[in-house]
C-alpha cells in the first residue's frame, strides 16, 4: 500500500479474541506519518493485564515483520517451556507425535546419532532413543552426510567369497 492509499484509505482494526481465559484486545490504525501503529493487550479472566505490546510499523515492512515475530516469538516459546520429554501429557496438538518432533538437533544429539548408526543401530531403535520419526532420523544422517539422499539405510555390503574361490582381482595362474 502506498501513502496515498493509506491516507486515503485508512486501515483501522479493532478486534478481540478470546482464547481459553485469555482475552486479547488488537488495535491497529493509520498515523499522521504514514505508518500504522499496533497495540495488543491480553488480559486474564479477571481483566489484569497480562502482556501489552505496541509500536509503529510501515506498511511496507508488513511481511518481513510477521517472519521477524513469528520466528522469534516461536524461539521464545521454546525457550520458556519445559522439554516435551518432562511434560505428563502432550498438549492434544501433539499427541500422536513423535516427543521431539520438530525440536532443534544439538551437537551431542548429533554425535549420540553417528555413533549409534556407526553401531548398527536400526531406525526403529534410534527412533525411541531420540524421540523422532524415521524421517527426522534419516534427514538427520543424510543432513550429517553420512547417508546419501533417498539412498539404501546401509549400502549393500558385499558378502564374502566361499572358501576356494578365486579373488577376481588377482589374475588365475598359468595352464601347467
Amino acid at each position: 500500500m502506498n501513502d496515498t492509499a493509506l491516507r486515503t484509505s485508512p486501515i483501522t482494526l479493532d478486534r478481540r479474541l478470546v482464547i481459553g481465559e485469555t482475552d486479547y484486545q488488537v488495535t491497529a490504525f493509520p498515523t499522521d506519518d504514514h505508518r500504522i501503529d499496533l497495540c495488543i493487550v491480553s488480559s486474564d479472566g479477571d481483566g489484569q493485564v497480562v502482556s501489552e505490546i505496541s509500536g509503529g510499523l510501515s506498511p511496507s515492512d508488513l511481511v518481513g515483520i510477521t517472519d521477524v515475530l513469528t520466528s522469534t516469538l516461536s524461539g521464545l516459546i521454546a525457550m520458556t517451556q519445559p522439554p516435551l520429554s518432562a511434560r505428563a501429557d502432550p498438549p492434544p496438538e501433539r499427541r500422536g507425535r513423535h516427543p521431539n518432533q520438530g525440536t532443534r538437533w544439538t551437537e551431542v544429539d548429533d554425535d549420540r546419532l553417528l555413533s549409534r548408526y556407526r553401531e548398527g543401530a536400526r531406525p526403529r531403535d534410534l527412533m525411541a532413543e531420540f524421540g523422532r520419526s524415521s524421517g527426522g532420523i534419516r534427514s538427520r544422517l543424510e543432513h550429517l552426510g553420512v547417508l546419501e539422499p533417498g539412498g539404501p539405510w546401509r549400502p549393500a555390503a558385499t558378502p564374502p567369497a566361499p572358501a576356494g574361490t578365486p579373488d577376481p582381482a588377482v589374475p588365475p595362474p598359468p595352464p601347467s
